[in-house]
């Protein structure tokens, strides 16, 4: 399938987009506040465009991003860009401010240099020591003046989320003065690709990074093995890629990532503050590898291609230790492939093909053997009735079936990723008789999309258990990028938002409308999307 350019070079579109929304149009709430009026003469570079009072659509046009940010106050005036503005980059900041200039120029025309001088325009500074400790690693602080426009981070991934929220901001040229004060509330804010079921080529995987680290996302779970495809390359395993990735749902070529495949989308990731965490389905899910090693199953029969929607039902065989020099050269190959991750997930759920002692012997190997490679083991819930290493994450996902052991595991220290199938799965249609998706957990609305809170959707759960959230897209229906974006927006930025914003700011009116305001941005970038009703499209 044909990639999309990655959004560095379709960013020229945003300009095209920020021209044609009014301030007026932006959806806001009460959290502005009016701020002095700003009276700074004007540096080399910026025009000064200030009102005498702020106005309505001064506070709307700050109230437009997504996720909400933690404190928003506004100013009277606007920063305008011309091309005698300069971008001043702190040492180590400078990555970060060579996409910011891209993103500038493609979005107005504008190719601003940068420079060593602070008196810059456009200022990015980085301060890992002595600020504000409340902002973390990714928190960032934008504050906008008729004269300047300056970021500051403790880092540069929160130099590169504060970006973000400078491209939602701009509009045309110009940019609202004031001052926003942001950090996410959870570490751990995901999306999951499924590339299993269907294969993604490596420009369609980055177009996908590309969309979510818009909304500050910060995991890329890249499932690269399931039934009905393998994905990744392993040495001394010849025809795990070969074989098991030749197919996919409704059978055709399938494909699969070489190790330098891996290494541009891992690279690519990073360079939007993002990292990713590649995933090995077992016991079960394994249709497409015992169709290329069919000793790796107990039954010693052939097996062959999975390609249904439908799960294989198939296993490896727990008490073979052949089958453990596989699962260990496989998590070393996704270990090796995704450097930079200290997450690898090594799946565990649907594995009815096995009793509980045997499910609960191989979790608790597996487990071994991804620390083994100096990665913190995740797993779905279900591996919570193993015995579990102290680092090992569950990540919970089936609403429709009781669960105590991930309470269990909880109670004893287990993080959690709460993906709740029925809140967060990006797969579920969002209407009866949608044309992609299935409905195995309801139909979910962007309205239910938003209307949850990860440390209270599992009763029972403490709050400091919970490691963050995430939202999963399978692709049983999906068979192209095209398809994917649909199924993801507009619910993908809502379950972003519940991974950044602090409880105070969740608002569905408000966020309704600061969502029909990402359209514009949306429609000029390329991206499909699903127009729900529940959403006041300007």
């Amino acid at each position: 399938m044909t990639g999309r350019p990655h959004l560095l070079r379709t960013a020229a579109t945003i300009g095209v987009c920020a021209a044609i929304l009014t301030m007026s149009a932006c959806g806001g709430s009460t959290r502005a506040k009016i701020g002095a009026e700003t009276t700074a003469l004007p540096t080399a570079g910026v025009s000064l465009s200030a009102s005498a009072t702020p106005s309505p659509a001064d506070q709307a046009a700050l109230q437009r991003v997504v996720p909400a940010p933690t404190t928003t106050t506004a100013a009277t005036g606007t920063f305008t860009l011309t091309s005698a503005a300069t971008i001043h980059a702190d040492p180590g900041a400078e990555p970060v401010a060579t996409e910011l200039a891209a993103y500038l120029k493609q979005q107005t025309g504008l190719a601003l240099p940068t420079t060593a001088n602070t008196d810059a325009g456009i200022r990015l500074l980085l301060r890992p020591t002595g600020g504000d400790p409340a902002l973390g690693a990714e928190g960032y602080t934008l504050t906008a003046t008729p004269t300047s426009v300056t970021l500051t981070a403790a880092t540069d991934a929160g130099l590169f989320h504060g970006v973000q929220t400078v491209r939602q901001l701009l509009i045309g040229d110009k940019l609202q003065a004031g001052t926003i004060t942001d950090h996410p509330r959870f570490a751990y804010r995901g999306v999951m690709l499924d590339v299993a079921r269907h294969f993604f080529s490596v420009a369609d995987v980055k177009a996908y990074i590309d969309a979510a680290a818009l909304y500050k996302v910060n995991e890329f779970h890249l499932h690269l093995s399931d039934d009905q495809g393998w994905r990744l390359t392993v040495p001394g395993w010849p025809k795990l890629a070969a074989v098991g990735g030749s197919t996919q749902v409704g059978g055709g070529h399938g494909g699969y990532y070489t190790a330098a495949d891996l290494k541009e989308i891992v690279d690519y990731a990073a360079s939007r503050s993002m990292t990713v965490i590649p995933e090995i389905d077992m016991p079960g899910h394994v249709g497409a590898a015992v169709y290329a090693y069919p000793t790796l199953a107990c039954d010693g029969r052939h097996h062959g291609p999975v390609t249904s929607v439908s799960p294989g039902y198939d296993a490896l065989c727990p008490s073979s230790e052949s089958t453990y020099r596989f699962v260990d050269s496989a998590m070393k190959a996704a270990a090796d492939a995704t450097p930079g991750s200290p997450y690898l997930h090594l799946g565990g759920d649907e594995a009815q093909a096995l009793n509980l002692t045997q499910y609960n012997a191989f979790v608790q190997r597996a487990q071994n053997l991804v620390a083994a490679h100096d990665r913190t083991p995740i797993a779905w819930a279900e591996a919570g009735t193993a015995p579990l290493l102290p680092q090992t994450i569950l990540e919970y996902w089936d609403t429709g079936q009781p669960q105590p052991s991930v309470l269990q595991a909880a109670a004893k220290g287990t993080r959690l990723i709460m993906a709740p199938g029925d809140h967060a799965y990006l797969d579920q249609q969002p209407v009866a008789d949608f044309r992609l998706g299935l409905h195995w957990a309801g139909y979910v609305p962007v309205s239910k999309a938003y209307d949850w809170d990860p440390v209270t959707v599992l009763p029972g759960v403490s709050p400091s258990s919970v490691l963050g959230v995430e939202a999963p897209l399978w692709t049983e229906t999906v068979k192209n990028l095209a398809d994917a974006e649909t199924l993801a927006f507009p619910r993908l930025p809502a379950i972003a938002e519940i991974g950044w914003s602090a409880p105070n700011t969740h608002d569905w009116p408000g966020f309704s409308h600061r969502l029909a305001d990402q359209a514009p941005l949306w429609d000029k970038l390329g991206i499909a999307y699903y127009k729900s009703p529940e959403i006041p499209w300007g």
